[in-house]
């Protein structure tokens, strides 16, 4: 089973969209007829084109620490599916298609052998240094929060990190061109 963060976010989307029909309240009496499709669609993240500085840290970094430990073979993999949104030292390691030596987690091996998955939503942190208005180079703090979801359905929240960023202007877009973990 092949989980990916696109898969989370269509199953969190319909979620949503069916909870919010539940609990209509029609005091007419008059019958809903439902319209709709079975087609199925894939949520792509935006191009770099298209988002701005915080945007890119923010997807960039949420691709960057979602993992597929029955899949990947190490965590650069998710560092690959992640080369729209890269430039500099972390593009050229992406596209070098070699498996950089990154130390797995401490639990990587028991999710691979649980065919679970970790997906990661990543936010602007408020501990982001301010940057003067066109500036090509930004630092950007933002808080990832990985959440394990487990073959069973189950899903466990781990502690969010904080992750120093910098995002580069390119002709292209911004790009995501270093990141450190800060706590």
């Amino acid at each position: 089973m092949r989980i990916t963060r696109v898969t989370v976010a269509a199953v969190g989307t319909a979620a949503a969209v069916v909870l919010a029909g539940c609990g209509s309240d029609t005091t007419d009496g008059q019958q809903h007829t439902h319209e709709g499709s079975d087609d199925h669609h894939v949520l792509e993240p935006l191009s770099p084109r298209q988002i701005d500085a915080e945007q890119t840290a923010s997807t960039a970094m949420g691709m960057v620490l979602s993992w597929q430990p029955a899949i990947d073979e190490s965590k650069t993999d998710a560092l690959i599916r992640a080369t729209a949104y890269l430039g500099g030292d972390l593009l050229a390691v992406a596209e070098s298609g070699t498996r950089a030596s990154v130390r797995p987690d401490a639990d990587w091996q028991q999710w691979a052998a649980a065919k679970d998955a970790v997906a990661a939503t990543c936010v602007r942190a408020d501990s982001t240094p301010a940057a003067p208005k066109g500036m090509r180079t930004v630092v950007l703090d933002v808080t990832c929060t990985q959440t394990v979801l487990h073959a069973s359905g189950r899903s466990t929240r781990l502690t969010p990190q904080t992750w120093r960023t910098t995002v580069t202007r390119t002709d292209d877009g911004w790009r995501l061109t270093d990141y450190r973990y800060q706590q």
